[in-house]
């Protein structure tokens, strides 16, 4: 099969990109940067979503998987890129895998969560298409252990979470591209552990050091109103008992395996 894989490029498209074409398909990621990518072709385009459109329909992919998603900036790609996929998808058949996130709802104070909640809208919208709501995911290449890093320091959050490793998640999202039909699934690990006892543990093995300093919610919230990513620490990412996929992968080899891309 041809598969475009939006935000391909990335922390967990670039696991998903080995993972396709281990299983013989031919991946193809839009970018705009001028880079090349060895397990799949590389297309440049300046990032606006009418391009995506244009994409799909000289490609026309099997499938198209969309992982495009931002911590901070503008939120509105997450729900603008999938309105403006819709209507092509619809009209060719194709399908859509979309990475959500754990906790997307469109009613969020959290613009993230608000935002991610209205891209699922416009993705249910097609006959075909599987949409993924992870927890935070494990791995090199996680990004939120290396901005921890640069600071040296982090809340003690007992926020619970309950992380998903990136080979699974990998592995899921290419079984979802070879099925049809719709799809709704919230991914997680196994075990649920306190954020900041997560990042304690990545941070210990990778043989770092971080600060853990006590901060009131409130004093993050009042942060949250200049950078509102900030917020995502106080959300809890733990797997609902409905429409869940539990991955069975030891929290241990995952927390190892993250700390090896810190070193």
């Amino acid at each position: 099969m041809r598969i475009i894989i939006l935000g391909g490029s990335g922390f967990i498209g670039s696991f998903l990109r080995r993972e396709l074409t281990n299983r013989g398909h031919r991946v193809i990621v839009p970018t705009r940067r001028d880079i090349r990518i060895k397990d799949a072709q590389t297309i440049r385009i300046s990032g606006k979503p009418d391009e995506y459109v244009r994409l799909i329909r000289d490609i026309s992919p099997d499938v198209v998987v969309n992982l495009i998603g931002v911590l901070r900036g503008d939120y509105s790609l997450h729900y603008v890129i999938p309105r403006a996929l819709s209507g092509v998808l619809e009209e060719t058949g194709i399908r859509l895998i979309h990475v959500s996130a754990l906790g997307a709802n469109k009613g969020s104070r959290i613009e993230y969560f608000r935002t991610k909640g209205l891209g699922e809208e416009e993705v249910k919208k097609l006959n075909d298409y599987a949409v993924v709501r992870p927890s935070l995911v494990l791995g090199p290449g996680q990004k939120l252990f290396k901005t921890i890093l640069r600071w040296k320091i982090f809340p003690k959050l007992e926020t619970p979470v309950q992380p998903a490793d990136v080979r699974d998640l990998a592995k899921f999202l290419a079984e979802l591209a070879e099925k049809k039909g719709k799809t709704e699934a919230n991914v997680c690990g196994r075990e649920i552990i306190p954020l900041d006892e997560l990042v304690k543990e990545v941070i210990k093995r990778a043989g770092k050091r971080v600060y853990f300093v006590p901060l009131p919610e409130s004093l993050i919230r009042i942060a949250g109103k200049l950078d509102s990513s900030v917020l995502l620490a106080l959300k809890p990412s733990v797997c609902p008992k409905k429409h869940s996929i539990i991955f069975g992968r030891p929290l241990e080899e995952s927390l190892l395996w993250t700390a090896e891309g810190l070193r």
